[in-house]
C-alpha cells in the first residue's frame, strides 16, 4: 500500500508520498530569490531552516491564480534539500495499493505514478524532479546573492 498527501490544483487531484512529507503549512511570506526560474517563487523560513517554495501550476503548464491565504503549503524532502510546494488545498491521507497506480507516459514529466479513481484521475508528483540541477545551481547562487547583500 501506498500512503499519499493528495491536494489540488484547480480541479486537478496530485499527491506525494507521505513519507516524504515535513507538513502541511498555510500559506506565509515567500522571499524571492534573483536569477531562478519562473516555478521557484523563493524561500520560506522553516523551523529554523528554509524551504525552496516551488509553484506547481507554473511547474505542471497550468495558468496562474492570485495567492490568497487559504493556500497551503506542503512542506516536503526533495532530492537535495527541503522544498514548499505551493498547493490550492492540502485534502488528506489516501491509502492505495500499488497495483493501482500505472507508470506515467513519457511524455509526462514530474509525474511518478497515475491512478484512477472513483473522482477521477490523481498524478503522484516527483519530488525528486520538483527541482532540476541547473534549478539546484540558480537557488545556490540566489542564496549567495541574497547573503553577500545582508
Amino acid at each position: 500500500m501506498l500512503e499519499l498527501l493528495t491536494f489540488a490544483l484547480d480541479e486537478f487531484r496530485y499527491a506525494v508520498p507521505s513519507t516524504r512529507v515535513v507538513e502541511v503549512i498555510q500559506r506565509v511570506l515567500i522571499t524571492p530569490l534573483p536569477g531562478t526560474a519562473a516555478h521557484v517563487l523563493g524561500l520560506i523560513a522553516h523551523r529554523g531552516g528554509m524551504a525552496v517554495a516551488v509553484d506547481l501550476r507554473a511547474r505542471f503548464g497550468l495558468p496562474p491564480r492570485r495567492p490568497t491565504l487559504d493556500d497551503h503549503l506542503v512542506v516536503a524532502r526533495g532530492a537535495r534539500r527541503q522544498v514548499a510546494l505551493v498547493v490550492d488545498r492540502a485534502e488528506g491521507l489516501l491509502m492505495l495499493p500499488r497495483a493501482q497506480v500505472e507508470d506515467p507516459p513519457l511524455a509526462v514529466t514530474h509525474v511518478s505514478g497515475i491512478a484512477m479513481l472513483e473522482g477521477g484521475l490523481l498524478l503522484i508528483h516527483d519530488l525528486d524532479a520538483a527541482l532540476s540541477l541547473d534549478d539546484e545551481r540558480a537557488i545556490d547562487a540566489g542564496i549567495a546573492e541574497v547573503e553577500a547583500r545582508a
